[in-house]
């Protein structure tokens, strides 16, 4: 998991035009809101929180308090420099450390966000690890809401080089594909390598880890986003999603 600090630590705020100018951040908003439920009155963990995009959402919508952690310290900056609210903070954290007597006391959290976290997993043991931590910050009964590469994807499918996704090479790796992917910004584009992890990972890890067997869901077209748009826009993205979101719950309510 550390070894993607160094990329986002140098792709700041290019990872913020990405986010604020692409098309895909507009079907993974919409996602995040149709798993989030209503955050009134809860305290949130946002994990991978990037520059704090998901962690402000959820404070718009009634979270009593949001705390903010990423592996890179680049991106914690942008985060603060970014938000004005008080029941925000962010921290530089490493999600393998989550609740360990070696990493930060953050507290216990109603409801825990992962946008793009578990695709950063090295191998199932560490997607295990990751849901393993966040099992130890939740409170009985609390939530894990989850953004990551669509276990049905695929690379061959559908182009997604019109919403500023550009997944150009798949190598099957265990139980899951090494996948290369590039965010396009109007400046230049930004190069990553993700894990796309079966199904099955993912209902192991949980359930190994005290959590609910996860319940997926696909993006959906949305209705109106401020924007015309030509007729089937969305078709390629609905029809081949690169992304998909689960949630689950610590299962000892």
């Amino acid at each position: 998991m550390t070894t993607q600090s160094p990329r986002y630590d140098t792709v700041g705020d290019l990872y913020r035009q990405y986010k604020t100018t692409a098309t895909a951040p507009v079907l993974e908003r919409r996602l995040f809101l149709d798993l989030l439920g209503d955050p009134t009155g809860l305290r949130v963990l946002d994990l991978a929180t990037g520059y704090g995009l998901y962690a402000r959402l959820a404070a718009e919508l009634g979270a009593a308090e949001v705390v903010g952690t990423d592996v890179s310290g680049e991106m914690v900056r942008h985060a603060r420099e970014a938000t004005t609210s008080p029941g925000i903070t962010f921290h530089t954290v490493d999600a393998l450390d989550l609740g360990r007597a070696s990493g930060p006391d953050l507290g216990t959290f109603d409801l825990v966000t992962a946008v793009w976290l578990f695709n950063y997993a090295a191998s199932p043991d560490e997607v295990a690890a990751m849901a393993a931590g966040v099992r130890r910050v939740l409170r009985p009964g609390g939530r894990l809401v989850a953004i990551t590469l669509n276990p049905g994807y695929d690379v061959a499918g559908p182009d997604w080089t019109p919403y500023g996704l550009a997944p150009r090479a798949s190598v099957r790796a265990g139980r899951g594909n090494r996948l290369d992917v590039a965010l396009l910004t109007s400046t230049t584009d930004i190069p990553l390598s993700v894990h796309q992890w079966d199904a099955d990972v993912y209902a192991e890890a949980l359930t190994r880890s005290g959590l609910a067997a996860p319940a997926w869901r696909l993006p959906t077209a949305p209705e109106e986003d401020g924007v015309e748009r030509e007729p089937g826009y969305w078709a390629a993205a609905t029809t081949n999603p690169v992304f998909a979101g689960f949630t689950t719950h610590r299962a000892d309510r």
